[in-house]
């Protein structure tokens, strides 16, 4: 099953995180980039951007106790809400509302995560639809959005220990096409976040 860009959020061991996976069908050429406090999604070949502005964006952003995940630059607006002291939930409404869909071939939704705490968000603007929900994370919990076929929140499992762990988890999910994954997840003191990539190149 081809689900696209894929968005989870969850909670082990006591440390929240977050991830992100890149499938994809027509630009397999990307990577996965840790750059200081935030993951990068770039295509292998800057070439590409000609045809498609989508494929380079920050995938997740990280600043003090909050992590936000995103398919595209919506994760830089809202990290930057938080920043301005909005809560998660009204920092991913206003930021999905204001952006909308990509204006591509297929419509596709934008997918934004937040945790901090034992607290998660996750939202999905899409050409008919739009919905926000917070999540209570329980140890071991953890729960996705996907860009197609997946777009109603579901629980998933991915069982790891560390951030690395985590990324392969995603990466691995069974669904097809997938191309790198990337991850957020807490400091077991709870003081920043590790960030680690998984790439198939």
């Amino acid at each position: 099953m081809y689900v696209g860009r894929i968005v989870v959020v969850g909670r082990n061991r006591g440390r929240i995180w977050v991830a992100y996976r890149v499938s994809s069908r027509s630009f397999p050429r990307r990577k996965a980039v840790i750059w200081g406090q935030s993951v990068r999604i770039s295509p292998l070949d800057d070439k590409d951007l000609a045809n498609n502005p989508y494929l380079s964006y920050n995938c997740i952003r990280v600043w003090g106790d909050f992590a936000v995940v995103a398919n595209g630059t919506q994760s830089d607006i809202v990290l930057e809400k938080i920043q301005d002291g909005q809560r998660p939930i009204d920092a991913i409404v206003l930021t999905l509302l204001a952006q909308g869909f990509e204006r591509d071939e297929f419509y596709t939704p934008r997918l934004a995560g937040v945790v901090k705490g034992n607290n998660a968000w996750l939202g999905i603007v899409g050409k008919h639809e739009f919905h926000v929900k917070q999540f209570d994370l329980k140890n071991g919990s953890a729960f996705m959005i996907a860009t197609y076929g997946k777009t109603d929140f579901e629980p998933v499992y991915l069982s790891a220990e560390s951030a690395a762990e985590i990324a392969s988890c995603a990466f691995k999910l069974d669904f097809d096409n997938p191309i790198c994954a990337a991850t957020a997840m807490a400091f077991p003191d709870g003081q920043g976040f590790e960030l680690a990539v998984h790439n198939s190149t």
